[in-house]
């Protein structure tokens, strides 16, 4: 189901965009057959850098070959969202309901804004707004600099996903019943469906609402073109920004909760079953398919130059004393032949990966407090050496870290915001 407002309605009535089911019609329009990121990347405004979701610096890490932490802020609670970071401040959400903003250099506290229930989702920063999403079933739209609410808008779902700017729009996925919210969804009354929705930046208006799958906690990559999102019906869609309108889907074994990513004219992307599928941007047709042989992905992959990267989180059962650890992987961008894994000492990679031009950053954790397994941030040269692990408290890292002048940003299951040089 899909719905407009006049705006939208003249719009589509004009659009000569024809919806087609994956690799019988061509959309309109192409992505760009290169990478996004063609200059080195100064602020990270979304989850994974920016509208393409690849987690691509485009530079040098800048980071010593030694973790030195510069300096942690303490929240009231866990930090399974990740930071944004923008105009000198760390924008990031936690499960003690709040949304902060602190200082980027010296790691003092600018503001702090409450919402009614935990904030898992990444919030999206774009022209002095902060947009965030919370358990409490509410988009917030915060002054950057003073942290008053400009406006907010209730839906029928949570917001476990994260927003993302377009165009003078916020796009946003609506919906979570998954293992990690159905506790507060049924609780809460939450329908189980699942929305991708289209608000006018300036006012929360809705520009356009689809009703997809059973819910949404991918975050939305764009184009000029076309905007792509996973649902927990299994199925990649890919829509027209505009109007919402389908322009083809692709379907895969199991749940998508991986955000996509889009380079080379390709959506990459991972799902529920361990699987990596690369796929046509402009047809969704299927271009290559890994099976990194784990129980599941929950984390988002990185798109460099020559290689994706991704965790995953592998199969353990109480009949097998073996314990299998999550692996950290590099298939190749063009063909999707794996070219190095390495298994970590923790049991789940779930955080996403940031890519630089000679490093990758991506955190651990542990499925339950304690434990013998050890997680935290992880530092790898490409060519898959660990360079340096920073141990975390609490469960770990399921923060996907944000890498913004040589200086690692992320949160801990201990409450704890960290700036890493």
């Amino acid at each position: 189901m899909t719905y407009r407002n006049r705006r939208q309605f003249l719009a589509a009535l004009s659009a000569s965009a024809v919806t087609a089911t994956a690799g019988c019609q061509r959309s309109l329009g192409s992505a760009s057959q290169s990478h996004p990121v063609s200059e080195p990347i100064s602020s990270w405004p979304t989850f994974r850098g920016e509208q393409h979701n690849t987690g691509y610096t485009g530079a040098n890490s800048g980071l010593g070959t030694e973790p030195t932490v510069a300096w942690t802020y303490e929240a009231e609670g866990p930090f399974w969202g990740s930071p944004a970071v923008a105009d000198g401040t760390v924008f990031i959400g936690s499960a003690d309901n709040a949304l902060y903003a602190v200082d980027a250099g010296s790691g003092e506290a600018v503001w702090t804004f409450s919402s009614d229930h935990r904030i898992e989702a990444t919030p999206a920063y774009d022209d002095g707004t902060v947009y965030v999403g919370s358990y409490d079933k509410h988009l917030y739209a915060v002054d950057a600099e003073t942290g008053e609410e400009r406006w907010s808008r209730s839906f029928n779902g949570l917001i476990r996903g994260s927003p993302t700017p377009w165009n003078g729009s916020i796009l946003v996925g609506i919906g979570c019943h998954n293992l990690a919210c159905a506790w507060y969804a049924n609780d809460a009354d939450v329908p189980e469906n699942g929305w991708v929705y289209s608000l006018d930046a300036e006012s929360g208006e809705t520009e356009w609402r689809v009703e997809i799958g059973t819910e949404v906690v991918s975050t939305p990559a764009l184009t000029d073109e076309t905007m792509y999102v996973g649902a927990s019906d299994g199925v990649m869609y890919a829509l027209d920004p505009n109007t919402g309108d389908e322009r083809w889907t692709y379907e895969t074994r199991d749940m998508i909760w991986s955000s996509p990513a889009v380079a080379y004219g390709t959506v990459y992307f991972a799902d529920w079953n361990g699987n990596v599928h690369a796929v046509d941007a402009e047809t969704g047709e299927e271009m290559w398919f890994a099976d990194t042989a784990g129980r599941y992905i929950s984390g988002s992959v990185a798109v460099s130059e020559d290689a994706v990267y991704v965790g995953n989180t592998p199969y353990n059962s109480l009949d097998d004393p073996t314990t299998n650890y999550g692996k950290v992987f590099r298939f190749d961008r063009q063909t999707g032949e794996e070219v190095w894994d390495y298994e970590t000492s923790s049991l789940e990679v779930g955080s996403s990966p940031v890519v630089t031009s000679d490093r990758l950053y991506v955190g651990s954790h542990r499925q339950t407090e304690g434990g013998s397994s050890t997680a935290g941030m992880h530092a790898f040269t490409l060519d898959g050496d660990q360079e340096w692990f920073l141990e975390i408290g609490g469960r770990g890292v399921g923060s996907s870290p944000a890498l913004v002048d040589g200086t690692l940003y992320f949160g801990g299951t201990d409450s704890t915001l960290y700036a890493v040089e």
